[in-house]
């Protein structure tokens, strides 16, 4: 992506910490569930390309197929250590000394391992091997290589008014704004990066449906529906039955098996029938998914109606059934129309979920939009336009134009702490990169300083911008 005033943004970051400690992420040393751990490598996050632990080359030329079975993480897999192609499995565990822990080397299920990755391992080298004693190479992942978007929240700021109102204060409006703009595109060449490494891994449509799914989730669900939409690819549903795809996504989601037929409404058991006819021939298969630690971890608490997960996924579901409409214009970058592809997402429909919030909810009086304004301009925000821009740097011009539809938590505390009552405040929160740059200016200089604001650099070298 050639966009000029991300990478001076970049140099004004690097400049301001120049000769300080390098840059920390407060309570990213907080343990990684493997779930999340393996959802992050299956997306590509980490990459295609590593060194093994004996100094080996190693490209991950095909990431395979997330198992529902019993058995490694990942089959079908091909992997290419040291110049030479391997097809087989692979094991991924967050210590290296799970694998002898879980007995995985006396366990034929993992024959076909070629490739154990691990997060931690101990001081003295251990060795990975299988029933058959051959040695199984192994790869230490590195969470320094994982794109900031994929990184843990790192929580919020104190609430008051920081050292920076003072330069920001007496700065031109123009110099403000290029200095949001700069860290809006900046924050985009990020998104950009992330979501580019899935379509290195598993191909443009997948990556299209993974991200899709993900902003479905909102703030609270997103992983689930990102682990939701890798364990059920986009190609293998479209091959299904409307049906059995939907019956398909609420099977494997946990939401069949958490609802009680009792508990619904005569509307809603039609409904859950046509669902568990499908799914009990399914079930079988996706066995390994409903155990508690590989089970989705959904968050239901203090979640508005229309935002509860059971309601996005049948949003999820009519997303799917006119797949090809909503896909293409992200898949052939000529067929782009924000316009069009609008449309399209606001006028989704299904016909048991426009009217209804959960499986237990009684129905709306009237339809409800599946898909509403500020969750297609989220979707923008973070999958059309950071996929579209490195083919079409001219949509930059396009994406200056999209007006702020929702605010959150963090942009709030950001014009709280950048220029308080001031109106510049208010200015600057008018359009999506005005906060996207908020948001990136927060999390690089408000949420990496420990000192109360005294000590941070930012402020002091905001003269340097210009």
């Amino acid at each position: 992506m050639n966009l000029p005033l991300a990478a001076r943004y970049t140099r004004f970051r690097e400049s301001v910490y120049m000769g300080l400690e390098e840059i920390t992420l407060p309570g990213y040393s907080q343990p990684m569930s493997e779930l999340d751990l393996q959802s992050l490598w299956f997306g590509g996050s980490f990459g295609s390309q590593f060194t093994s632990v004996d100094g080996k080359a190693v490209r991950i030329v095909d990431f395979g197929i997330w198992n529902s079975s019993a058995g490694p993480d990942f089959t079908g897999c091909t992997v290419e250590v040291g110049g030479q192609k391997l097809r087989g499995d692979i094991e991924l565990d967050p210590d290296a000394r799970d694998w002898e822990r879980h007995a995985h080397g006396a366990n034929q299920d993992y024959t076909k391992v070629v490739l154990h990755l691990f997060m931690d391992a101990p001081l003295e080298r251990f060795f990975t091997r299988n029933c058959e004693h051959r040695e199984i190479v192994q790869v230490q992942l590195n969470p320094a290589s994982l794109p900031d978007q994929a990184k843990p929240n790192l929580g919020l700021a104190a609430a008051r008014l920081g050292r920076c109102h003072a330069p920001l204060r007496e700065m031109e409006t123009e110099r403000v704004q290029s200095l949001l703009e700069s860290a809006a595109q900046h924050r985009l060449e990020k998104k950009s990066l992330r979501l580019h490494r899935c379509v290195a891994a598993h191909g443009r449509e997948q990556a299209v449906y993974q991200a899709l799914a993900q902003a479905l989730g909102y703030r609270n669900n997103q992983q689930p529906f990102n682990i939701l939409a890798q364990r059920l690819p986009v190609k293998r549903l479209q091959k299904l039955p409307p049906a059995e795809r939907e019956s398909l996504l609420f099977g494997v989601s946990g939401f069949l098996e958490s609802v009680r037929y009792e508990d619904t409404l005569p509307e809603t058991r039609a409904y859950l029938r046509e669902l568990w006819e499908s799914w009990w021939k399914q079930r079988d298969a996706s066995q390994r998914w409903l155990l508690p630690q590989q089970a989705l971890r959904w968050k239901l608490a203090a979640i508005r109606p229309g935002n509860h997960p059971q309601r996005r996924l049948g949003a999820l579901a009519a997303m799917l059934k006119q797949w090809p409409q909503v896909s293409a214009p992200l898949l052939d970058a000529g067929r782009w129309s924000q316009e069009g592809w609008r449309e399209t997402l606001l006028s989704l429909k299904h016909d048991f979920w426009s009217t209804h919030y959960t499986l237990l909810a009684e129905g709306a009086a009237k339809p409800l939009a599946l898909i509403g304004e500020t969750r297609v301009q989220e979707m923008l925000a973070n999958v059309a336009y950071p996929l579209l821009m490195p083919e079409r740097t001219r949509l930059w011009a396009e994406y200056l134009e999209l007006p702020a539809l929702l605010d959150n938590q963090k942009v709030r505390r950001a014009v709280q702490r950048l220029f308080g009552d001031s109106p510049q405040g208010t200015e600057f929160q008018k359009k999506l990169h005005h906060h996207q740059g908020l948001l990136q200016i927060y999390e690089d200089f408000c949420l990496q300083d420990d000192s109360a604001c005294a000590d941070c650099p930012f402020p002091e070298r905001l003269k340097d911008w210009s």
